[in-house]
């Protein structure tokens, strides 16, 4: 993923909006490139920061970034282990439909 990807794809992110792939391209590329962080870090401020002030909450930014790039880590690999989970049932589906074509053969 570019610079340029990985900053067109921050609304998203930042919305929840972002499909398996592009998340995890998405944080691969936020682990390892500095300048694209800070540009997300500068997007999460305005979005973020911005509304709480006028809510006047009190907020730490850098944690609750830090904390959703977490966050969506963990969302990412569930999200994985679900679609892995639907090809093994596809998979059972397809065996259970093989057997009992089988079985109908010789009964």
């Amino acid at each position: 993923m570019t610079c340029k990807d990985a900053e067109k794809l921050i609304p998203l992110f930042l919305d929840d909006d972002l499909d398996n792939r592009d998340l995890s391209d998405f944080l691969y590329h936020m682990d390892n490139c500095a300048e694209c962080k800070e540009e997300l870090t500068i997007q999460f401020l305005v979005k973020v920061g911005m509304k709480r002030l006028e809510d006047g909450n009190t907020f730490n930014l850098k944690r609750e970034l830090e904390g959703l790039l977490s966050d969506a880590g963990r969302r990412l690999k569930v999200r994985q282990s679900l679609v892995l989970l639907s090809y093994v049932l596809e998979g059972c589906v397809v065996v259970l439909a093989a057997t009992a074509f089988v079985l109908n053969l010789f009964l």
